[in-house]
């Protein structure tokens, strides 16, 4: 006897595109959220440009995979470029505090 379940998506994967939004999502509200919480003045002027790197690993997330791993590091790019756009105003006051001690000097 063979099983007549069939998948939820015909070719037997899940559509692509809600995972693309979500990522289209959480990028912007990992930018708020990360200049929300962290104690310098904001990336702004030449230093919004550095979010063009994670904006572009969510925009990756667009291009329709055709493979499990292609669709594994989709999935892992949109995470990294969520997770950069999230901690990259830290990242940078911290680069802006280890500079001014360096620069200091004794």
């Amino acid at each position: 006897m063979t099983s007549n379940s069939m998948p939820a998506h015909p070719e037997g994967r899940r559509p692509w595109l809600p995972v693309a939004l979500l990522f289209t999502v959480l990028a912007p509200a990992a930018v708020w959220l990360g200049q929300a919480l962290s104690y310098g003045p904001g990336a702004r002027g030449p230093y919004a440009l550095f979010y063009v790197i994670p904006l572009a690993l969510v925009a990756n997330t667009w291009i329709p995979p055709r493979t499990d791993a292609q669709r594994r590091r989709r999935l892992a790019l949109g995470s990294a470029g969520c997770l950069m756009a999230l901690f990259y105003p830290n990242v940078l006051l911290v680069t802006w505090l280890v500079l001014w001690v360096i620069a200091a000097g004794p």
